[in-house]
C-alpha cells in the first residue's frame, strides 16, 4: 500500500464519528472473543460460570454495537444492561477468593431454582401450562451458601458491588441508567411520547447511553481479564485461560 494510500484512510477513520469507529472495534473483538475454543476447559460451575457470563456479555457486545452502527445505540438499553450486569458479576466473582466462588456459583443456582418453582407456582395460578420440570430441579445437588451476605449478594446486583473492595460505581451507574430505558417506565413513556408545546404527542427516543461506547471497550476489557483470571486460579492452563483476553487484545 502506498504512503498516500494509507494516508488517506487513516485520515478518514479519523473523519468518522466516534461512535462508528468504536462501533467496529466493539463488533470485531466480540466476534475474536466469541470464535475462541474453550471446549478443553474443564467442567465445574465455577468455570461454566466464568466462560458462560464472558460469552453472554459479547453476544450483547454484538448487538449493541450493529445497533450503533444503524444509528439506533437509543434502542440497545436491555442490551446494555444486560452487558453492565454481565461485567459486574464476573468483576464481582473475580474478587472474591477462590475457595468463595463454588458456593456462590450454587447460591445463585439455588435462586434461579427458586425463581423457576416461583414461576411454575404462576403459572399454575393463572391456569397457563408450565413445562417446567419441578422434579428434575429438585434432583440436582447443590451446596449453596448459609451465609446472609452472600445470598443477598447472589441475589442483589446492588449487595454485590457493595461488597467489593473495588469501586464499581461507574458502571453500576450506567447500568442504573439503562435499566430506566428497559423497563415500562414512566420516564420512557415520556422519552417515546413526550409533550409539544400545543399540548399534543411529539416523537422522541430515550438518550443512547455510552453513546460512544468508550466505557463499554473498557468494561469489556475487563470482562476477558477476568474470566481469564478466575479460569487460571481454577488450575485451568494458562494458554487456555487466557486465550480469550490474548484475541481480544489483537484486534483492539
Amino acid at each position: 500500500m502506498s504512503g498516500r494510500r494509507s494516508n488517506k484512510q487513516r485520515q478518514a477513520t479519523r473523519e468518522r464519528p466516534a461512535h462508528l469507529v468504536s462501533a467496529d472495534i466493539v463488533l470485531r473483538s466480540a466476534d475474536a472473543v466469541l470464535s475462541v475454543d474453550l471446549s478443553e476447559v474443564p467442567l465445574s460451575h465455577v468455570n461454566q460460570f466464568a466462560v458462560g457470563w464472558m460469552r453472554a456479555a459479547f453476544e450483547q457486545s454484538r448487538v449493541i454495537a450493529k445497533l450503533t452502527k444503524m444509528g439506533m445505540g437509543h434502542s440497545a438499553a436491555p442490551n446494555r444492561r444486560a452487558f453492565w450486569e454481565l461485567a459486574v458479576r464476573l468483576l464481582w466473582f473475580a474478587d472474591m477468593a477462590q475457595s468463595e466462588r463454588e458456593k456462590a456459583a450454587d447460591t445463585m443456582l439455588d435462586q434461579g431454582r427458586s425463581t423457576e418453582k416461583t414461576t411454575h407456582n404462576h403459572m399454575q395460578a393463572m391456569g397457563v401450562p408450565s413445562n417446567i420440570d419441578i422434579a428434575a430441579m429438585e434432583e440436582f445437588v447443590l451446596a449453596p451458601s448459609k451465609e446472609k451476605a452472600m445470598q443477598q449478594q447472589a441475589k442483589d446486583l446492588t449487595a454485590a458491588v457493595n461488597a467489593m473492595e473495588q469501586n464499581l460505581g461507574a458502571i453500576y451507574r450506567l447500568w442504573r441508567e439503562d435499566s430506566t430505558w428497559t423497563h415500562a417506565s414512566g420516564f420512557l413513556a415520556g422519552r417515546y411520547a413526550p409533550a409539544e408545546s400545543d399540548d399534543k404527542i411529539g416523537v422522541g427516543a430515550p438518550p443512547a447511553v455510552d453513546r460512544d461506547l468508550e466505557a463499554h471497550r473498557i468494561a469489556s476489557m475487563a470482562i476477558v481479564v477476568s474470566a481469564g483470571y478466575i479460569l487460571a486460579e481454577e488450575g485451568v492452563p494458562s494458554d487456555l485461560a487466557s486465550a480469550a483476553a490474548v484475541a481480544f487484545h489483537q484486534v483492539t
